[in-house]
C-alpha cells in the first residue's frame, strides 16, 4: 500500500514538473505556515467547489493530490463548521492546508445546504481515538470510508 502510494505521488510530481504546474500545491500539510501555499487557496478552492458539484453526496477529498481516499475514518475539525458556500470554502482550504489537507462535503438533506469542513482522517483500527476527537470537535458522528458506514459520536 505504502509503495502503491509513493508510486503516485512520484507520478504526480513528474507530471506536474513536466507540464510546469507549480509544484506548491504539493507541499506537506502541517501546522507550519506556508505562504506559497496559502497563495492558492483559491485556486484549490475552486477545485474542491467543482469536485464537490460532481459529488452531491459527499466526499473527502485530498486537496493537494486532489485524490479520494478509499480508507479511514473522516472526522471534521470545529474550526471550519457552518461552511457553505464557495466564499466560506477558502477558510476551509486555508485550514486543511495548515493541518491534515482533506476537506470533507456532505449536503444535509433537512436544510438543503451542502457543508465543508476541514478534515482529519484517522485509520479504521483508531475508530475510539476518532470518536474522542469528534466529541472534541462537537460532531455529531464520524464516517469510515471504506464501508461507507457513519458512527454516532455520543
Amino acid at each position: 500500500m505504502m509503495k502503491e502510494m509513493i508510486r503516485k505521488q512520484v507520478w504526480l510530481l513528474t507530471f506536474m514538473l513536466a507540464f510546469g504546474c507549480s509544484p506548491v500545491v504539493l507541499s506537506a500539510c502541517s501546522n507550519e505556515d506556508r505562504p506559497a501555499a496559502h497563495d492558492n487557496v483559491s485556486a484549490i478552492s475552486d477545485k474542491v467547489w467543482e469536485f464537490a458539484k460532481s459529488h452531491p453526496d459527499g466526499f473527502t477529498l485530498h486537496i493537494t493530490t486532489m485524490t479520494e481516499p478509499t480508507e479511514g475514518i473522516a472526522v471534521s475539525y470545529a474550526a471550519t463548521q457552518n461552511s457553505h458556500s464557495r466564499d466560506q470554502l477558502g477558510k476551509v482550504v486555508r485550514h486543511a492546508l495548515k493541518h491534515d489537507c482533506y476537506v470533507g462535503g456532505w449536503l444535509n438533506t433537512d436544510n438543503g445546504l451542502y457543508y465543508f469542513d476541514s478534515t482529519r482522517l484517522f485509520p479504521e483500527d483508531q475508530l475510539d481515538e476518532a470518536l474522542k476527537f469528534g466529541r472534541e470537535n462537537g460532531q455529531y458522528s464520524v464516517f469510515i470510508l471504506s464501508s461507507g458506514v457513519e458512527v454516532p459520536v455520543e
